[in-house]
């Protein structure tokens, strides 16, 4: 998914594809009716994935081959969906996501360097919530899984598991943001980051599965 597509565009686009593709969406009750369309985790602006899902309720009319063919048919030429199937986990059961992070620089960093930055028990940050605005969080409670990857000539590459979903969640921006400023004190100048998520986790018989 590309990583300059806003969700409110995303979810946009979509909603005329459909109506284009002449498909039986279901629409919600009420003043103001709209097609019942769940996108699993928001993609924040500036970051791609391979692992995006969304729920969309049409009729029993519709099989999985005519909606797979109508909106590939109907949505941009950039834009496909890959599968079709029956809902397996809702997004509320959503409760962590795997991202992909290169560090772009020209200098080496050591492995060590940042498995003492993932060793810390404490990293007080700054996170939006919608109900209590600014709220000051310790970034590590939102860290699930780390690893580290490798050096290229131009990056350094690891992979975290971050906590996502309705109850706890963490950007991922808000991790690198903080881990650039650190490397930053010791006198490593990153030059850029790229995010890509390449996984997304909920709860399922009392552990953490797959989305999909």
């Amino acid at each position: 998914m590309g990583k300059y597509i806003s969700h409110l565009d995303l979810l946009r686009t979509f909603t005329r594809s459909i109506m284009r593709s002449g498909l039986p969406v279901r629409y919600s009750q009420g003043f103001n009716p709209h097609q019942l369309i769940t996108f699993s985790l928001p993609l924040p602006i500036g970051v791609t994935s391979i692992c995006e899902y969304v729920d969309i309720d049409f009729e029993d009319t519709a099989s999985n081959e005519e909606i797979y063919e109508k909106l590939n048919q109907n949505l941009p030429m950039d834009m496909r969906v890959l599968a079709v199937g029956p809902l397996i986990h809702k997004a509320n059961a959503i409760c962590a996501a795997e991202y992909r992070i290169e560090l772009l620089t020209g200098q080496e960093i050591d492995a060590e360097l940042l498995a003492e930055f993932f060793a810390e028990d404490e990293i007080w940050v700054e996170k939006k919530t919608k109900k209590k605005g600014l709220v000051s969080v310790n970034l590590m409670e939102f860290i699930q899984g780390y690893t580290y990857k490798e050096q290229t000539d131009a990056a350094c590459v690891f992979e975290v598991i971050l906590c996502a979903g309705g109850e706890k969640n963490i950007k991922p921006e808000i991790l690198t943001g903080t881990l650039v400023a650190s490397l930053g004190e010791k006198g490593i100048q990153i030059d850029g980051v790229n995010i890509e998520r390449l996984q997304i986790f909920c709860t399922g018989d009392g552990k953490m599965v797959n989305f999909c």
